[in-house]
């Protein structure tokens, strides 16, 4: 520390000398580098000046291109909103048709379901009613043929007249019953 202070004191003792020396060292580093400095200073000034430039309009490039890019995708999402609500409109439609649709197979197919029902109980009606009328008219015939069975059992009994008479006369009836039957 001490060789410090002695060093410090002499060069506080001798500061003029020091200064003409320092003075004429600046004058000689401003002749033989002062051109070439002061174009370094120049070139790095206007290098900064250009690149400040660059710089603003490289900025200005990706702000533009970052507006197109958040343009085009905004135009993008609502080109595909509208596509998504036309998709559900045309859905929304093809589920009402085929709504309408069920709904008027379902009504056709309960009134085909009643027309059946009320047709199968009319032709039902109807075969009883041809049943009923064919009953009738068999136990009439039937009840016909017994009187007149009785009636040649007693005409035959109370003329006793011969067996092949009868056998004749049963088979004719039996022939007349088969065919009214057809």
């Amino acid at each position: 520390m001490a060789a410090k202070k002695n060093q410090s004191t002499s060069s506080e003792q001798t500061p003029p000398e020091n200064n003409d020396v320092h003075s004429e060292l600046d004058t000689l580093r401003h002749i033989v580098f002062g051109v070439a400095k002061a174009q370094i200073e120049a070139d790095l000034a206007d290098l900064r000046s250009q690149m400040g430039i660059q710089f603003e309009q490289l900025q200005h490039s990706m702000e533009s291109k970052f507006e197109q890019m958040h343009k085009d995708m905004q135009q993008g999402f609502d080109a595909l909103n509208a596509r998504l609500e036309d998709v559900n409109k045309h859905h929304e439609n093809r589920s009402d048709e085929i709504q309408s649709y069920a709904d008027k197979l379902s009504s056709e197919l309960e009134m085909s379901d009643t027309n059946s029902r009320q047709d199968a109980d009319e032709l039902h009606s109807r075969v009883d009613k041809e049943v009923s009328k064919l009953t009738e008219k068999y136990d009439a015939r039937f009840a016909e043929a017994l009187e007149r069975l009785d009636q040649v059992t007693k005409e035959l009994s109370s003329s006793k007249t011969d067996r092949k008479t009868l056998a004749k006369l049963l088979s004719t009836m039996a022939v007349n019953l088969e065919t009214d039957e057809d």
